[in-house]
Order: structure tokens, then C-alpha cells, then sequence
């Protein structure tokens, strides 16, 4: 059983395959769940359109914060890693103030160095905001 009361969830998967032409790689083992993408860019745009397909709307910081807050519920950690290192973590393993204030659960840690340096030449405003972001709620917190 998981803190929450909901039972843990135990994951065995090696599955490789392809979202609209971009290879992912998903292992598990326990409790730990690892997603890697040769192009993270790409990977969350097919995501996204795929889940708007499904939803009636681009999914958001709410859909994020509710997947985040389910694995964490199920006792699972997921990592989202780019050919440049973490991209994001969310689940049980998180504890998060930053994720709170950027997507509305303390179950999701964004990994800016990652972000930055997977998402290309685009990542480079949206890792600028969000170090700006960052720098505004820690000076909110003294």
C-alpha cells in the first residue's frame, strides 16, 4: 500500500516504439519507470496532439499534475530523458515546491538543464522563463 492508502503498483516493461516517427524506449523494473526519446520536442508535440485527440483539448498543466499525482498514488516514478540528460520526473520519488508553483503538483520536478538542451533552439526562451519564474517564486518565499 502507498501512503495515500491506494495499492503500489509493480512494473516490468522493455518495449521500444515509435510516436509519429519518433523512437522511444520505455523500461521499468519496480517501481521505476524510464522513458527515453532521441527528440523530447517532438515526442511531447505527438503526446499532446494524440491526448487533445482523446480529451477535446490540448492536454495541460492540469492533465500533467493529475498523471504526476496518480503515479505517485500508485507508488511509480517516471523519468522522461532527451539524448541531453533528465528532462522531467514525476511520481512518488518527487517532492517538489518548484513543480507546485510551475505545474500544480509537488509529484513533477522539471529538469531545466535537460529541458534546455533537449528541446533545441526553442528551448532555450522557454529554459529562460523558467529560470526567471524560479528566481521570482524563490524571492516570494523570503
Amino acid at each position: 500500500m502507498t501512503p495515500g492508502g491506494e495499492r503500489a503498483l509493480d512494473v516490468t516493461a522493455d518495449l521500444s516504439l515509435e510516436v509519429d516517427g519518433v523512437p522511444v524506449q520505455i523500461r521499468a523494473s519496480g517501481s521505476d519507470v524510464s522513458v527515453t526519446s532521441g527528440d523530447v520536442r517532438r515526442l511531447v508535440s505527438a503526446v499532446r496532439s494524440a491526448g487533445g485527440a482523446t480529451t477535446q483539448g490540448t492536454p495541460g498543466r492540469a492533465q500533467l499534475a493529475r498523471v504526476a499525482d496518480t503515479l505517485a498514488g500508485h507508488g511509480l516514478t517516471a523519468r522522461l530523458d532527451g539524448p541531453a540528460g533528465r528532462v522531467l520526473t514525476l511520481g512518488a520519488a518527487v517532492d517538489s515546491a518548484a513543480g507546485a508553483g510551475l505545474l500544480g503538483t509537488r509529484h513533477a520536478r522539471v529538469h531545466p538543464a535537460g529541458a534546455l538542451r533537449s528541446s533545441g533552439p526553442a528551448g532555450l526562451a522557454a529554459a529562460a522563463s523558467l529560470l526567471l519564474l524560479l528566481a521570482v517564486l524563490a524571492r516570494r518565499r523570503r
